[in-house]
């Protein structure tokens, strides 16, 4: 259910160009190395025109985490959707409770007040919508990437 679901909000989000196009993680046709080809075209580019450029680069620790659940539901409304997938979404994400396992010993079960759950696809795409805005509130002048996902190393010469 939950794979249906997120394949009809990721479908929904595409088709009316909600997710920015500065996002690369988890999309179609779009990866990390999207990324780091923008930012390597960037750097030559400024570097030709003697200009100075600035990156920054910020790591969301715990990102799933910390993701503000209540925060999903106006922003799937902010994206028009109404009815019943921002309900079965706040559904989704109510009354969670997560268990650690060490070995074989599982700990007490505890309540997930903040974030979306690890490992869900569905998750995934609320984490997406939910730092969407983050490319809004900069100037146009200033490029941006978003990720949204764990980047892995890849060895230079496999990008060149």
């Amino acid at each position: 259910m939950e794979r249906m679901v997120n394949s009809r909000l990721t479908w929904y989000l595409e088709k009316n160009k909600i997710i920015s196009p500065m996002q690369s993680g988890f999309k179609k046709g779009r990866s990390t190395n999207d990324q780091l080809v923008r930012l390597e075209t960037f750097i030559r580019e400024t570097f030709a025109s003697r200009q100075h450029a600035v990156a920054i680069f910020f790591d969301f620790k715990k990102a799933y985490d910390t993701t503000w659940k209540h925060g999903i539901k106006p922003d799937l409304h902010d994206a028009g959707l109404r009815g019943r997938l921002p309900v079965f979404i706040e559904n989704f994400l109510r009354d969670r409770k997560f268990k650690v396992r060490l070995g074989s010993e599982y700990s007490d079960s505890f309540d997930q007040e903040m974030g979306v759950p690890q490992g869900s696809l569905l998750s995934v795409t609320l984490f997406a919508l939910k730092i969407n805005s983050i490319v809004s509130t900069l100037s146009p002048s200033v490029e941006c990437s978003l990720q949204g996902a764990a980047i892995k190393k890849t060895p230079l010469r496999k990008l060149l």
